[in-house]
């Protein structure tokens, strides 16, 4: 699978129907877009992330009444809604990459208020590993990561991801897909 930057993840995640916030892609000045998006997915907070290049400035929990003031910072962004609004509900979010031939690296957090940035950088669960080892047994829920990589036959990717212990999402699934990432 090739996805060379973040709009080509987002291509394949709507190719693939994978499980995600109700997302669109903006551009500057597209208010009237915006109020649309707002009012077909009305939510307490939304996420902002900037397209426009790698690491650009996002913000994770932005209040209902203040993206239309945010987004006058971007020229080429996305708004979805943010897990902030499930906090309650995440048991499971980082990256993990399962290779074809069985090989697995991923670091995790449990903490229910990180985001995949924090599982990065405070991880609960820093693995290299193959899926036969016993003790990802102990990774709480990681056998529904596995179940759902193993679906879609994402092997061979970075799939940055949150697990929750309710249906979230566009397919009301329990498994929410933020990025994929190949080959950058």
């Amino acid at each position: 699978m090739i996805i060379k930057n973040k709009l080509d993840s987002i291509k394949k995640i709507n190719d693939l129907k994978l499980n995600k916030f109700p997302e669109q892609l903006f551009m500057k000045n597209e208010y009237e877009e915006v109020k649309k998006f707002l009012e077909k997915y009305p939510s307490n907070y939304y996420a902002i992330r900037d397209k426009s290049k790698i690491n650009g400035n996002f913000k994770l929990k932005v209040c209902y009444d203040t993206v239309l003031e945010e987004i006058k910072k971007y020229e080429l962004y996305t708004i979805n809604i943010s897990s902030a609004n499930y906090v309650d509900s995440q048991v499971l979010i980082g990256e993990i990459e399962i290779l074809s031939n069985n090989e697995i690296y991923a670091t995790l957090s449990t903490n229910p208020y990180a985001s995949v940035r924090d599982a990065l950088s405070n991880p609960d669960f820093n693995i290299k590993t193959n899926i036969f080892d016993k003790d990802l047994n102990k990774i709480p829920y990681f056998d529904i990561i596995y179940q759902y990589i193993d679906k879609y036959d994402l092997y061979d990717v970075i799939v940055e991801f949150a697990v929750f212990n309710k249906k979230v999402g566009i397919n009301n699934d329990n498994v929410i897909i933020y990025e994929l990432r190949a080959q950058y």
